[in-house]
């Protein structure tokens, strides 16, 4: 290779590595963290319980499943929700094959603030 495709390269790997160094803001991880919450919540569980947690859908009223913004569920711990997610509850599938332990803890802390 030419020099100047040496040097090209080397800057591209440098400029790339460097802009993985630069601090986020807090509030930006945040942001981005809450985003990624709700849109698994979105995905796997509003069809049921309602993008708002009320359990007001057709398919949420023929399962009778359980309306996330009731001080039940907002002092159930956190084991026993994850517990319910990963193996299901009664017309509840179970999730553990399909969402990351992560997911999972993501969805509880947005489940908590409906």
């Amino acid at each position: 290779m030419t020099k100047l495709i040496k040097i090209a390269i080397v800057l591209t790997i440098c400029v790339t590595g460097c802009w993985a160094l630069i601090p986020r803001s807090d509030a930006a991880v945040e942001l981005t963290a809450a985003a990624s919450q709700k849109s698994v919540y979105q995905a796997h569980c509003a069809r049921c319980h309602g993008a708002d947690g009320h359990a007001n859908t057709p398919a949420g009223r023929e399962t009778d499943a359980d309306d996330l913004t009731t001080p039940t569920i907002k002092n159930m711990s956190t084991s026993r929700m994850t517990q319910i997610i990963k193996n299901g509850k009664h017309d509840m599938p179970a999730f553990g094959k399909k969402l990351s332990a992560a997911q999972i803890s993501g969805v509880i802390r947005y489940v908590k603030t409906l």
